[in-house]
């Protein structure tokens, strides 16, 4: 069975602007398959866009997919098969959250 391990690329961020954030860079070296896991407890729907890079200052970042809405209030996930050493996640809102965060897990397997 393989190794499956857990971190946070945003964690209980509160967002109050409509800038786009960055999320933490996470190093995938080990890990093949991920699933991302969004808890979107902002009061307004935050548009996600998963990167990746071959650089862990992100000097070379690709966009993987499609960026995706998360309604406001809302947990889901999204998987990714998509191989980069290194990962990580941009959020930006259309209108700014008054309340609440957001906190999105990459849930790794591989190795």
């Amino acid at each position: 069975m393989g190794q499956v391990n857990t971190e946070k690329t945003f964690d209980a961020l509160a967002i109050r602007d409509t800038s786009g954030h960055n999320g933490s860079t996470i190093d995938l070296f080990d890990f093949r398959l991920k699933t991302i896991i969004i808890e979107n407890g902002l009061d307004q729907q935050v548009t996600l866009q998963c990167q990746g890079s071959a650089h862990d200052d992100f000097s070379n970042s690709f966009n993987i997919g499609s960026s995706f809405n998360v309604a406001a209030t809302t947990d889901t996930f999204q998987t990714c098969d998509s191989y980069f050493p290194y990962m990580r996640m941009t959020a930006i809102c259309g209108s700014s959250p008054t309340t609440g965060d957001l906190t999105v897990y990459l849930v790794q397997y591989g190795a």
